[in-house]
């Protein structure tokens, strides 16, 4: 593509005429000097961490041939310096101009808040699947283009790779994008130059502090999703959080509520659940919809009523939500049983927060007929306020609460553990760093009847160290216990 295309709607400077010209062929658009290549334009973005001027040359090194720039830098005299006021704001712009614009030509769903992203952006798929229609996810778990799979390593991508995703979404035929939009993404502005054609709110609660600082700031983060929305666009909020409240005062575009609790626009009503499945009613404008789900627990008949919202009020009918629905049996790590005809219940979840835990263990409380036990942990170099409050929700909800690694990182295991154990006053815990050590020894207590929840990592497949990151999966790891 010619540079002063690439630029097109773009407020920019460049320093003197184009070195090349503003024909010049860019063949790609990086913002990480390590996949900038032959031809390439490179977008030098101001991190947290990392300044990306301080990268440009390493870019230039590599054969970008442009770069764009929000202050003046040394670079060789046939390289064209571009200034911009803001990079993050410019960096949508020019990769969708890149990749063919395909915002316009891609129905888009984001979907954000604390816990339930993952299940509604699988719901979601379902009911368009279900519609007769076909949708790229991009998630926590993976991006997901027709039949290819891609491992995700963000919940939601920078604009490059998410733009040059968005394309290939297009190229495959779909019309609709579902994407999980973290509160990172949106402060950074990510997803700048999409327009949501819908936004689902689910909660807030305490998450990331360790970057947004305060919960004013997290929810300011997310709030943008919302205030950025078109007056023809919907905004399917969650009126039982106290967040959400709040949220519908400062949101745009159509408001659509759901909730369990109040009077809201899209109700769930004579909920029946089981280790089963869920049974419910979702009261709506649309009518009733009866719903029997494979999923489990209040928080997915949360999850599933805000799917169903925001499917109604895109135009979806009430048969194929209800199909949409009932066809999602499970999601990766989401609550995921393990089975190796063990006659006690394993189930593998990723709540890594003290609601997402709390939310799980009172899921399956009333269910188990006998103890629960609970294995997990809490990330390193992550929002450390919540450790105690995990601990104190695990201690109080189980029976038993084992405290082991999750994701260390660049942290002391044993530090974490101290700050989990912190926040427990009773006395039914024990502390087993090593998570395969925990994980046997869990279910090596467990009796007929019984329940052991392997926490926090869920759909992982991997245990990140200090220096190295080695494969690990609670589901293989759990099975592989009971093959030996």
């Amino acid at each position: 593509m010619r540079l002063k295309d690439l630029l097109k709607d773009v407020e920019y400077k460049a320093q003197s005429a184009f070195p090349r010209g503003p024909d010049i062929d860019i063949k790609g658009v990086s913002s990480d000097s390590k996949k900038a290549g032959k031809d390439h334009l490179f977008i030098a973005v101001p991190g947290t961490n990392f300044d990306g001027h301080k990268f440009a040359n390493e870019a230039v090194d590599r054969g970008a041939v442009a770069v764009i720039l929000e202050k003046d830098i040394a670079l060789p005299d046939d390289v064209a310096r571009i200034f911009v006021r803001d990079s993050r704001a410019a960096a949508p712009k020019i990769a969708d101009n890149f990749f063919g614009r395909p915002v316009g030509k891609l129905t888009c769903i984001g979907i954000t808040g604390t816990n339930g992203k993952t299940t509604i952006s699988y719901l979601m798929d379902s009911i368009i699947s279900a519609a007769g229609h076909k949708a790229g996810v991009i998630g926590t778990i993976s991006y997901r283009i027709g039949k290819r799979l891609i491992p995700a390593t963000n919940t939601t991508p920078g604009p490059v790779e998410l733009f040059g995703f968005m394309g290939e979404i297009v190229r495959n035929s779909s019309d609709y994008l579902v994407m999980e939009v973290s509160s990172h993404a949106l402060d950074q502005n990510r997803v700048g130059g999409i327009d949501f054609s819908a936004a689902i709110f689910t909660n807030l609660t305490g998450d990331h502090l360790d970057y947004h600082k305060t919960f004013d700031g997290y929810f300011k983060a997310k709030s943008r999703l919302f205030e950025g929305l078109k007056d023809s666009a919907y905004a399917v909020i969650n009126i039982d959080d106290e967040w959400g409240k709040k949220l519908v005062k400062v949101s745009k575009g159509k408001i659509v509520t759901y909730g369990t609790k109040l009077v809201a626009d899209h109700l769930a009503s004579d909920i029946k659940l089981s280790l089963d499945g869920t049974r419910f009613t979702v009261n709506s404008p649309k009518g009733s919809l009866a719903v029997n789900s494979k999923l489990i627990g209040l928080h997915n008949v949360y999850n599933m009523t805000a799917a169903a919202a925001c499917g109604m009020s895109l135009g979806f009918s009430a048969g194929e939500v209800k199909r949409g629905l009932e066809d999602m049996k499970s999601v990766p790590g989401r609550l995921e049983p393990v089975d190796c005809g063990q006659p006690f219940k394993i189930f593998v979840d990723y709540a890594h927060t003290d609601d997402a835990l709390y939310n799980v263990l009172s899921a399956l409380k009333p269910l188990i007929s006998k103890k629960i036990i609970v294995v997990f942990g809490c990330g390193g170099d992550r929002d450390r306020t919540k450790r105690p409050r995990m601990g104190k929700v695990a201690s109080e909800m189980a029976d038993l609460a084992i405290v082991t690694s999750d994701n260390p990182r660049g942290e002391e295991p044993q530090a974490i553990a101290d700050e989990i154990t912190a926040g427990i006053t009773k006395k039914n815990y024990k502390v087993i760093l090593d998570r395969s050590r925990a994980i046997e020894e869990a279910l090596s207590l467990a009796r007929e009847g019984d329940c052991v929840l392997i926490a926090g990592k869920g759909h992982e497949a991997y245990q990140i160290f200090k220096n190295t990151t080695i494969p690990f999966d609670d589901r293989e790891v759990a099975k592989k216990i009971f093959l030996t």
